[in-house]
């Protein structure tokens, strides 16, 4: 059977071909119809406002970086910058955000599905990141190093590690860098390059085969559905899943059964 060719149109500007539904040419960026020539005229400004994001996002990981001994009033000051940058970044382009924070479609079997899902693939990339970091660190990595002297430790880590980047990464990054995006590109890069950024933020050796993937999934999760709860709850079940294999190794569980 012959494979049907895609349909295209020819770029009014340039004369290359455009497949429909794409809302910008691919050879000279020019848009494709009314409304797109419109948001046009609005890529400079957006793009940068995207700049502007990244750069308070690398000036806050680069302070990090430069902080040689960490502690819990260094790491919840640096939550506490990144998350109202996110909030200032969403709200700012409320009219164009606030329909991705309604759920159209929600369906319990889809959410339960994902979570289970999500808790195989962080118990998956747990495994390997830690015996990765045995092998060629030879040491152990440990989350929960930072928050054992306090009372509620525990509590500070899963609020730090899991509840934090599920709400404010995904307000930030899937949120308002995704669809800020999608008025600069076509969804399929606007995931590409969100998914970069997300990437190069939380960069680390180790991180490299499963962190990627994990952001183009969160990305294509995100336009797929139409929404941030899905990615959400995906975020927060791989980071929580991950402080618990912290608080109890799977040799251990192990050796319960």
């Amino acid at each position: 059977m012959e494979e049907q060719p895609i349909p295209e149109n020819l770029c009014d500007n340039c004369q290359s071909e455009v497949p429909l539904g794409n809302k910008f040419c691919s050879t000279c960026g020019r848009a494709q119809n009314y409304k797109d020539i419109v948001i046009q005229h609005k890529r400079w400004p957006n793009i940068q406002q995207v700049g502007l994001f990244f750069v308070v996002e690398i000036c806050c990981c680069v302070a990090s970086l430069l902080i040689k001994d960490h502690s819990l009033t260094t790491l919840f000051c640096l939550d506490v910058i990144m998350g109202c940058s996110a909030l200032l970044f969403f709200f700012y382009n409320w009219p164009e955000n606030k329909a991705i924070l309604k759920w159209p479609g929600f369906s319990i079997a889809k959410l339960l599905g994902l979570i289970v899902l999500t808790i195989l693939a962080s118990v998956t990339v747990t495994f390997l990141v830690d015996h990765l970091n045995v092998l060629l660190f030879k040491k152990e990595v440990r989350h929960y190093t930072l928050f054992e002297f306090h009372r509620y430790g525990t509590y500070l880590m899963f609020l730090s590690i899991a509840l934090y980047p599920a709400i404010f990464e995904e307000l930030a990054y899937r949120g308002y860098l995704i669809q800020k995006l999608l008025s600069v590109v076509d969804e399929k890069e606007a995931v590409y390059i969100s998914s970069v950024l997300f990437f190069i933020i939380h960069f680390s050796l180790i991180s490299i085969f499963w962190l990627l993937p994990f952001a183009l999934f969160l990305g294509w999760l995100r336009i797929k559905t139409k929404t941030l709860w899905y990615g959400v709850f995906v975020h927060f079940f791989f980071n929580a899943t991950a402080c618990f294999l912290d608080l109890y190794p799977l040799e251990e569980l192990f050796k319960l059964f």
